[in-house]
């Protein structure tokens, strides 16, 4: 059975914590094998949380036992770590357990031990072994999540170029594994730009891919940006807000991808609302203005910036996907909305 092959704290030092008000215990959940997770990594984690319950899984089946037995026990804090991947889909599975349970949604804490580390860039996470010790006293962000189909929930998700380049990222930095010193370079934002702008722009170049997208806006007002976030444009309910070219469609409701590269800096600008970019530039335009674009500082006339509560992406053909960096095939359209906003320690500064 799943449970019996977790490691924690409490079943490793017999310690008993369960005379703790459920709302002020606090869980760690963390994927063993994670890369980053080492057999250091995890003793400096439960030597600097000694309140707090940490759970090691090793399989798919043991991380949703553990998801079930926190919720069900009424945790008031779930803290994880690892890419935003792993980071998004254990919140994911412990918001669906919390619907199907009835109990209160517990406050979320993320780590820094992932390699993109988008979400705890935006929730100002520094060294995890600091974030531990000071977690119990941190400041509280909501944060908005787009809910896709209805279903999967996510900080940030895009469409076409974006998910080309993470697709030959992530097949680089699976070749460099076996060296350590490409295997370091890919976990860093060089390895990113190597994959970005060595690989995939020659190819972009060549095949020179291109969707035709229209967006209808959702159910609330919706605006059009200027470079700045000043409102250009209204829309109503069921408008279409865009109809054309496209080469990259990305959304999110926070501004990183990763490597605190800021894609979409108007994201948590208006609660209950996310931010939508259409970019249609030439790829050499892009390469030529990616330091901008790094920093949130992007300029461009086929730039196209939205603020929406909802709405509805139809493209031409399949087009790349990509949710919370973790590659997802291709799709043809995509409803959007957001989801309640949760509540995740935030470290300012």
């Amino acid at each position: 059975m799943a449970s019996a092959q977790l490691r924690t704290r409490t079943e490793q030092s017999g310690r008993d914590t369960t005379s703790r008000a459920p709302a002020l215990r606090s869980a760690i959940i963390l994927n063993k094998n994670a890369k980053r997770v080492t057999e250091r990594v995890r003793e400096r984690i439960l030597a600097a949380t000694p309140d707090a319950d940490v759970f090691f899984t090793e399989t798919l089946e043991q991380a949703r036992f553990v998801t079930r037995r926190v919720v069900d026990s009424g945790y008031g804090t779930v803290i994880t770590g690892g890419g935003d991947g792993t980071v998004v889909n254990t919140i994911q599975d412990v918001l669906d357990r919390v619907e199907v349970s009835g109990r209160a949604r517990p406050r979320f804490g993320v780590l820094r031990l992932g390699t993109g580390n988008a979400v705890a860039d935006f929730l100002g996470a520094r060294d995890y072994t600091t974030d531990l010790k000071a977690f119990e006293n941190a400041d509280v962000r909501r944060v908005d999540l787009l809910r896709i189909d209805g279903g999967q929930r996510t900080p940030f998700l895009g469409f076409g170029w974006d998910a080309f380049i993470l697709n030959n990222y992530i097949r680089m930095k699976e070749a460099a594994e076996r060296f350590a010193v490409t295997r370091a370079l890919f976990k860093s934002a060089a390895g990113y730009l190597i994959a970005g702008v060595g690989k995939s722009v020659p190819e972009l170049l060549v095949r020179r891919p291109r969707w035709k997208v229209r967006i209808i806006n959702g159910n609330h007002m919706g605006f059009r940006l200027d470079h700045e976030g000043r409102v250009l444009e209204r829309f109503a309910p069921g408008a279409v807000v865009y109809d054309g070219n496209a080469r990259m469609v990305c959304a999110g409701t926070t501004p990183y991808y990763g490597f605190k590269f800021k894609i979409l800096p108007f994201a948590d600008r208006s609660p209950g609302m996310f931010h939508l970019r259409v970019v249609d530039m030439n790829p050499m335009a892009a390469v030529s203005r990616l330091h901008k674009a790094w920093k949130g500082k992007l300029r461009h006339h086929s730039l196209c910036d939205f603020q929406l509560a909802g709405c509805r992406l139809e493209f031409d053909e399949d087009m790349p996907f990509q949710i919370a960096g973790e590659g997802m095939g291709t799709r043809r359209s995509v409803d959007l909305t957001l989801d309640q906003p949760i509540e995740c320690m935030y470290f300012p500064g």
